[in-house]
């Protein structure tokens, strides 16, 4: 991972304040469509924010918080296009090294699925590509 990247990019508005550990911060914010699992189980709807911070990825359900390390959980990032021309949906997908239990063992995710604006996907997965070189 590229840290030094993430910690030259300018921090962003949020309200995550007392989540953040020491020396962290929000250098990208969205608000999805939606958010799910990597077989796009539903975990958040359009009141969910989604959070990239110099450390972590966050993503508010509003119920809680699902967090993952971008040094040590996160294996790759793309963006995906589904739907038809005129009807495509940008759909960014993190993928996790490792499998992560939820839900007090309801389930299993082996990564995320993030329905965001289009220029919020685009921007998004440039900052992860630099971030995961």
């Amino acid at each position: 991972m590229n840290a030094a990247f993430l910690d030259s990019l300018p921090e962003v508005r949020s309200d995550l304040g007392p989540a953040l550990a020491a020396g962290e911060r929000v250098v990208f914010a969205a608000r999805p469509a939606c958010f799910g699992t990597e077989t796009d189980a539903f975990l958040g709807g359009h009141t969910s924010k989604f959070y990239l911070t110099n450390r972590r990825l966050i993503a508010n359900n509003t119920v809680g918080l699902w967090t993952v390390e971008l040094a040590t959980d996160i294996a790759s990032c793309a963006i995906v296009e589904n739907g038809i021309p005129f009807l495509k949906s940008t759909v960014v997908r993190v993928d996790l090294n490792k499998e992560v239990v939820y839900g007090d063992g309801q389930g299993v995710l082996r990564g995320f699925r993030f329905y965001l604006a289009k220029r919020d996907g685009d921007r998004f997965a440039a900052l992860m590509g630099s971030a995961l070189r």
